[in-house]
Parts: structure tokens; sequence; C-alpha cells
């Protein structure tokens, strides 16, 4: 009895480290995936990932600890608790004024902090001597992650958001016309053939900034 229990508790510890590793897991990849994240996808995951292996049985080698179906996984976003959610919607209160009067598309949103919990029980073990034949144990596994308002799903989404911050924005309508124009103005002032109004491009790193010389031409207005 005393080989067995002992067996049998250092399990029962291993399901709650598992349920913790879960739990990282949940609150970084929900933070990752963001819009993507999708609870009852993300749960079946993480049972089969963490709970889902001959690792989790008895001592006997008969009967898994850990059935996947009673791994549960809650999730909410919301915003930051405290002062946060006051100083966050000062900053960017003007902002957004701004952003709507250029007709861009300022979209940061006080939603980035995130909490829940991994929840799992194991199961009676009938081959084994009481209490385990009758003992079930449920672990709960709560997380909290403050994550970054700034995140963006690509460049796209960054010139969108960016757009409404600068006052050359309401100038984009006009690249049509200026590029018929750049050709014989470029014979005045050749720099003027490569001047793109309201040229936002997050994903390009000029490259007077990475090292010394003149940096290389915008090749297309877009």
């Amino acid at each position: 009895m005393l080989l067995l229990g002992t067996w049998t508790i250092n399990d029962y510890q291993e399901v709650q480290r598992r349920a913790i590793v879960a739990a990282r897991q949940a609150a970084y990849e929900g933070a990752w995936l963001a819009e993507n994240f999708r609870i009852d996808g993300e749960r079946s995951r993480l049972a089969s990932l963490h709970f889902d292996d001959a690792g989790l049985t008895d001592p006997t080698g008969a009967t898994r600890l850990v059935s996947t179906e009673s791994v549960r996984l809650e999730a909410q976003s919301g915003p930051a608790p405290g002062q946060g959610t006051a100083a966050f919607e000062f900053v960017t209160a003007p902002l957004r004024a701004s952003g709507g009067f250029l007709g861009g598309g300022f979209d940061l949103a006080n939603e980035g902090f995130r909490t829940g919990s991994v929840v799992t029980e194991t199961r009676a073990l009938a081959n084994l001597p009481a209490p385990f034949r009758t003992l079930t144990l449920r672990f709960r596994q709560p997380y909290a992650l403050l994550t970054d308002g700034w995140n963006a799903a690509g460049p796209a989404h960054v010139a969108r958001r960016a757009g409404g911050l600068v006052p050359a924005s309401i100038l984009s309508g006009l690249t049509g016309l200026w590029s018929g124009l750049s050709a014989p103005l470029g014979l005045i002032e050749p720099s003027l053939r490569q001047f793109c109004p309201a040229l936002i491009e997050p994903d390009r790193l000029p490259e007077d900034r990475l090292g010394p010389g003149r940096p290389q031409p915008v090749p297309t207005c877009r």
C-alpha cells in the first residue's frame, strides 16, 4: 500500500505540474493568436498535448489518471484593471479623434488583459485500495497576462493604423494625379519622381538608417 500510494501521489503531482504548463501555454497562445484564438480548439489541443499519454497512468498501468474530456479551458479578455483603463483612454482618445478626422483607422482597444484557467479532474482508480478507488481530485490552474495593445496583423495593418496619425495621409487620393505630373516636373527636379504622397512602409527600413551611403529610391508609389 505504501509503494502504490507513493506512486499514485507522485502521479497526482504530475497532473498538477502539467496543468501549470498548459495554463502558461494557453495564456501566451491566446495573446499571440488574439482574434483567431478559439477556446474549443485550444482546449482539445492542450488536452491531447499535455494529458493524453502513458505517463499519466495508475501504478498498475490499467487506468489513465485523466480523461481528455475532463480537461476544460476558461478564457476571457477585457480592460486592464485598476487605473490602467483610465490611463489608456486618456492617452488614446485624442489619437482616435485625429485618426477619424484624417480618414485612418486608429483601432487600438483596451482589451489586452487576458485571464482564464485550465481545469482538470482525475479519475477514481478502481484497481487500487482505498482511498484511491473512490478518490477524485480537481485541479484548477489560473493565469493572467497583460498583453501588448500594439499588436498588428501585418505591415498593411500597421500602415492603415499609422495613416490616421499622419496628416499627409489626406493626400493619398492624389497619387494618381501626381504620377502624371511627376514625369514633366522631374525634368526640372529629378528627385520629384521619387516623391510619393502619404506613402507609409512599416516593413521597409531606409538604407540610410542601416549604414553610410545614400538611400535607394522608392521604386513605385502605391
